[in-house]
């Protein structure tokens, strides 16, 4: 804990659940071990005061001016103060916030599309979704006809604010395919829980139900949930089903010890067989979501879903080209070309670090991705940033207009030959006479990157750009800082 004799420098907030009741003149906390810790008249009308006072983060400063004001006086033992924050955080009640950049809005994260089954603990689905949702996935729903014995549609769909699929063929969707839809649109794929009978839908092939048919339909990884009666789960019909999926490449949990309902309240006792805790399915669901997405890293992704896809499933720390701090060589460059009020197209902005630094500086940048995922972070990040955000490929761009100078950090030496032509065509079009572009590749051969040098780079560029300037140079990430080389080319007057 922050040392006690430092309170006022606290930062906290009260935490999201707090385990607190009142009754009367009484207020009780209890400790994450169940102990109560009781407080009475001016101590309990104290403690709500200071628990509604930090529904916003404060500090512990903060938290005594506020009680002064409140008593209209300034307290005579503010050590008091102190003591009590120290008892709801010990309780849990309260948590230290960490300061660093505010970030205005939430973006979404991976894709995960829940199956729910037959299975009983169908009607823990509200939970599991809401705790899906906290950890920042997109959650969209598919179902059995025989879950919703235990869960309605409207319930779900209050939840995840999309329609939830009940049938391949739903008669008021007649030109759409849902379940080949939301195959597609999933980063991932939770059958939880499911039931004996999907499980030999799934094991078999057989897509008759919407659920089956997403997963077996879906190139994303598919997480299997088993939840069934421990007799049923120890058949080996069952088991031998289970086998199947593994050796298909389905992932599949394993079952925790939980009640079986069929038996009478008065008779329950845990058995083998039923699905882990919403929070447990959770965390192997996210272990899977970042394995496949480790390896998706090993080459760069091709076209807009696929980058988009890389942003939803990734941290920025992941991310071994981001930085949140701009090149210091590049903004020298542009610097060059003027200290302000330049007009700036940057290409493969990613989450917006350069961007942001050169809009600061009072240039109109426009800032392009081919990821809308990245260009909604990049927003969110920068929410009072005047950079202009905007969804485009360089290689078939839609932009009009000419910019004093234009910016590519690690795009060029991902595309294609043919590709790079269209990037130096539209480039030609876009830069204005005497304009700079300024580009920055990778220096050493890597899994799809093609390298440029001071000999290959005017290549794809001439006759309209020459080659000014070069240095060497590296490129920033989160861990790492490789080679690379900068590139300043001049526009050739028309």
């Amino acid at each position: 804990m922050t040392d006690p004799e430092r309170w006022t420098e606290w930062n906290l907030r009260r935490a999201s659940v707090v385990r607190i009741y009142e009754c009367g003149e009484r207020l009780v906390a209890l400790g994450p071990d169940g102990e109560g810790h009781a407080l009475t008249g001016d101590s309990a009308a104290l403690a709500s005061a200071v628990l509604a006072f930090l529904a916003m983060p404060r500090s512990g400063a903060e938290v005594l001016a506020h009680v002064e004001a409140l008593a209209g006086a300034p307290i005579e033992r503010p050590e008091v103060i102190g003591e009590l924050l120290a008892l709801l955080r010990r309780t849990g009640a309260l948590e230290a916030v960490t300061t660093g950049p505010s970030r205005a809005g939430r973006t979404a994260g991976p894709r995960v599309v829940v199956g729910l089954t037959g299975a009983a603990a169908t009607m823990h689905a509200p939970a599991l979704i809401q705790r899906l949702q906290a950890r920042g996935f997109e959650v969209r729903a598919a179902v059995t006809e025989s879950a919703l014995r235990f869960v309605r549609v409207e319930a779900l769909e209050a939840l995840t604010h999309a329609p939830v699929v009940t049938a391949i063929w739903p008669e008021s969707q007649v030109h759409r395919v849902p379940h080949i839809e939301l195959a597609q649109w999933a980063d991932a794929v939770l059958v939880c829980p499911a039931s004996a009978t999907t499980i030999a839908r799934l094991a078999t092939g057989d897509h008759a139900s919407a659920v089956a048919a997403i997963a077996l339909a879906t190139r994303a990884p598919v997480l299997v949930v088993p939840s069934m009666n421990p007799a049923m789960y120890a058949e080996p019909a069952v088991q031998r089903n289970l086998a199947q999926l593994i050796a298909d490449g389905l992932h599949v949990a394993h079952p925790a010890r939980a009640l079986e309902v069929a038996d009478p309240p008065a008779m329950r006792t845990p058995m083998l067989g039923g699905a882990p805790p919403p929070e447990v399915v959770v965390q192997l669901l996210e272990a899977i979501v970042r394995e496949r997405a480790s390896a998706g890293l090993a080459q760069a992704p091709r076209g807009a879903e696929g980058w988009d896809r890389l942003y939803r499933t990734h941290a920025p720390a992941e991310l071994p080209w981001q930085h949140d701090e701009a090149d210091a060589d590049l903004l020298a460059a542009v610097e060059r070309e003027g200290a302000t009020g330049l007009s700036v197209l940057e290409v493969g902005t990613g989450l917006g670090a350069l961007a942001v630094a050169l809009a600061s500086r009072g240039h109109t940048v426009v800032a392009t991705d081919i990821s809308a995922a990245a260009l909604a972070q990049a927003r969110a990040r920068a929410p009072t940033s005047r950079a202009i955000w905007l969804s485009d490929d360089i290689t078939a761009t839609r932009l009009q207009g000419r910019f004093d100078a234009a910016i590519d950090r690690a795009c060029l030496h991902l595309l294609a030959p043919a590709e790079a032509e269209r990037h130096a065509a539209a480039m030609a079009r876009l830069v204005a006479p005497g304009g700079a572009l300024i580009v920055k590749t990778l220096a050493e051969p890597a899994a799809g990157v093609t390298p440029y040098a001071k000999e290959t780079i005017a290549g794809p560029f001439a006759p309209a750009f020459t080659l000014e300037r070069e240095a060497a140079s590296t490129l920033p990430g989160p861990t790492a800082a490789p080679a690379a080389r900068l590139f300043v080319l001049r526009r050739a007057s028309e």
